[in-house]
């Protein structure tokens, strides 16, 4: 029977997935404007936790600089480029109708995500959605984030649920592991912006309206 819906934010509940994207991206080539970018996989960045991404930018970079130094250019890099950014336009309010549904049906609500707790309230508050939430747990919890299953069987504990009693909202390559790793049911919202292995997830959904029938399906 399912008792609870576990919700990555970036790239399901709110479009930024794409958006931290072309953010690195830009970095990259701000930090190493010679780099191949025919020849460059920027894709591996999505969906990655904090410590990973930081790896991957040094990577891509070509830099010696320590972790410490990276993170804290990017993070100057990324508060500025996100200054501009409303989170309602990037909103996908069809989600509503699921937490709605869900309160009605007495269906636990949580965010699991590789997102900062304090980033996670923000935009969650900035959406209006936050008081739906029963559980909401960032990667920042764990020593691993995604793919690491750690987020989602912390999740599930404060839930006090089963893996099966659960279906995970995801997106990204990295974030459908972790969610299939600890034996959740898992719907990926499709993403045809770049290149993303999708393909383990159990149902694939165009949006949040397909992802509602398929909950009430397995319902």
């Amino acid at each position: 029977m399912l008792r609870a819906i576990i919700f990555d934010m970036d790239g399901v509940i709110v479009d930024t997935e794409f958006q931290d994207f072309r953010i690195q991206q830009e970095f990259i080539k701000k930090e190493n404007p010679t780099i191949d970018q025919k020849k460059t996989n920027f894709n591996e960045l999505i969906g990655q936790s904090y410590d990973m991404l930081y790896e991957t930018l040094r990577k891509f970079i070509g830099s010696n600089d320590s972790l410490n130094e990276i993170k804290e250019r990017f993070e100057r890099f990324n508060e500025a480029a996100y200054e501009t950014i409303d989170y309602l336009q990037l909103f996908r309010t069809d989600i509503l109708s699921i937490l709605k549904w869900a309160k009605k049906n007495e269906i636990l609500l949580a965010v699991a995500s590789s997102s900062t707790h304090d980033h996670i309230l923000e935009v969650l508050t900035a959406c209006g959605i936050k008081e739906y939430f029963d559980v909401i747990y960032s990667g920042e919890f764990v020593k691993e984030s995604k793919p690491n299953p750690e987020i989602y069987l912390n999740t599930l504990q404060q839930l006090t649920i089963e893996p099966e009693q659960a279906i995970a909202i995801e997106d990204s390559y990295y974030g459908i592991t972790a969610a299939k790793t600890a034996g959740i049911t898992t719907i990926a919202y499709k993403e045809t912006r770049a290149a993303i292995d999708q393909t383990s997830a159990d149902y694939l959904a165009a949006d949040m309206i397909e992802i509602y029938k398929i909950i009430q399906s397995l319902k």
